[in-house]
């Protein structure tokens, strides 16, 4: 921090002031000696003289050189015009009473004269405050919005109240901008004002720094070189400065949120029309797949790779059909077709789908309550397990077995699908199921958009269910996600084998 500059006290720098205005005063007292004394009027005379010089200099000039002045007058009263004339000597106590009264009258006017002075005096200097303010932020907010946090702002305030510098620090760029030659390392100042979170006062070098707050959280710093009245000024150009950092803030979160919303509807437009163009295709590959077969005189490895491209096509169709309710699913609210179903046996469907579709099937079930009936749209709910099964099956250790149980208890039927592989940090627990989020341990090993589990969610939630990771620390590499439903009915294998 820069070495602050050496300054004489404020009260040695008025001593010769305050000299003159004294000899000013020491020069009318004498002035009204000389005129009265050889006339020998009534002590009331000279006196309202002297008490009239004392009242117009506490008028122009500060209370001590009045006060000083006053006791000059009384002094002076006394040694020419109370007798003992030329003496100071009093031998009667009405004259030291009348003496001792005007005294006092003469230091309670000068007080009182002075005080009317300063409080005119603040009183103008903060309506030029007041107007100075006004001034700065009429030109701040014509400022566009992007400019009005930078530099620009800073300019504006360095030229209306004359400062020799100003700096701002934003912590959310982690950057400070400093208008101005600067000789006081106002910069540094500013900066360590914040991370202290205290405001900063310099009155010698007039460098003065204010943290800025908004809804009781510090939000930056704002410091000032060259700030005269700071007491009036400081203050409010905080808040002034405060709000501007915080419009240009709202004004980048607006676009940002803006442009975000762009990129999802032509992110979703073209997830949609990919679905769409690739399901032509695929229909005409099937129909050319059954045509040969239907065709016969195909030799057996023929057949084998007819079947092979068919369980293919297949394959990506129901792909294909998932981006396309994926997309549709992102572009509205999710709103279920609610049936009662058997949870169970539509688990053993997806399942199957699942199978038929995969090249090493690696489910097993678990389920253990028999028949559990909830209300649910049954192809929803089956994309919703698609999706957890899916992300099990890509995450899970090769060759492991990817484990589904159902369970139900008061009123509600629990899912879960467990895998085995990498564990899921704490950190990023509940951020695997934000949209297009996917896991820093995974990077680019395993292909995927980070929709699955945003979809699945979202889907259970609107059956008003829920569905979370559930950490289990005595299987570390163990991975499961458990899916709760509102159950209407559910019957043991006992209560089924007995019905």
């Amino acid at each position: 921090m820069a070495p602050r500059a050496t300054m004489k006290p404020r009260w040695l720098s008025r001593l010769p002031r305050m000299a003159g205005h004294v000899g000013l005063g020491a020069f009318g007292v004498a002035a009204i000696t000389a005129v009265c004394f050889p006339l020998h009027p009534d002590l009331a005379i000279p006196a309202f003289l002297y008490l009239l010089l004392v009242v117009l200099q506490s008028a122009v000039v500060g209370f001590g050189a009045s006060a000083v002045v006053a006791v000059m007058a009384v002094a002076t009263l006394d040694y020419f015009f109370v007798p003992p004339i030329l003496a100071w000597d009093i031998n009667r106590p009405l004259d030291s009473m009348a003496l001792a009264t005007y005294m006092v009258t003469s230091l309670v006017i000068t007080r009182f004269a002075s005080q009317a002075r300063n409080a005119a005096r603040n009183s103008e200097s903060k309506r030029q405050a007041l107007a100075l303010l006004y001034d700065a932020a009429c030109q701040l907010m014509s400022l566009e919005p992007e400019a009005a946090a930078g530099k620009s702002a800073l300019r504006i305030l360095r030229a209306v109240f004359g400062l020799h510098a100003a700096c701002l620090f934003d912590p959310s760029q982690a950057t400070d901008q400093l208008d101005g030659d600067s000789k006081c390392g106002l910069a540094e100042r500013t900066r360590c004002a914040f991370l202290k979170g205290r405001d900063y006062d310099d009155p010698p070098s007039q460098v003065f720094v204010r943290c800025l707050r908004v809804a009781g959280k510090i939000t930056g710093a704002v410091g000032f070189e060259g700030l005269n009245d700071a007491e009036s000024t400081a203050g409010a150009l905080a808040t002034l400065t405060a709000g501007t950092l915080e419009r240009d803030r709202s004004y980048r979160a607006v676009n940002e949120a803006a442009a975000a919303t762009r990129a999802e509807t032509l992110r979703s437009a073209l997830l949609d029309a990919f679905a769409h163009e690739f399901k032509t295709p695929l229909a005409t590959i099937l129909t050319a797949t059954e045509a040969l077969r239907a065709a016969g005189a195909l030799r057996p490895e023929q057949i084998e790779m007819a079947d092979i491209v068919e369980s293919e096509a297949s394959r990506l169709s129901h792909l294909a059909t998932r981006l396309l309710r994926m997309a549709r699913l992102d572009r509205k609210e999710v709103k279920p077709r609610l049936e009662s179903q058997d949870i169970a046996a539509l688990i053993r469907r997806t399942a199957t789908q699942l199978r038929q579709q995969s090249w090493q099937p690696k489910v097993s079930l678990y389920l253990g309550c028999g028949r559990v009936e909830v209300l649910a749209d049954s192809e929803l709910l089956s994309l919703a397990l698609i999706q957890l099964l899916d992300n099990a099956l890509k995450y899970s250790i090769s060759g492991s077995v990817v484990c589904v149980s159902l369970d139900c208890g008061e009123g509600f039927a629990e899912i879960r699908v467990t895998s085995e592989g990498t564990p899921i940090p704490a950190a990023e627990r509940e951020r695997v199921f934000e949209r297009y989020y996917r896991g820093s341990s995974v990077g680019q090993a395993v292909s995927g958009s980070g929709l699955g589990l945003y979809f699945a969610r979202k889907i259970v939630i609107a059956h008003g269910g829920s569905l979370d990771l559930v950490c289990r620390p005595e299987a570390s590499e163990d991975t499961t996600f458990r899916m709760r439903l509102p159950a209407v009915k559910s019957e043991t294998p006992h209560e089924l084998q007995a019905r």
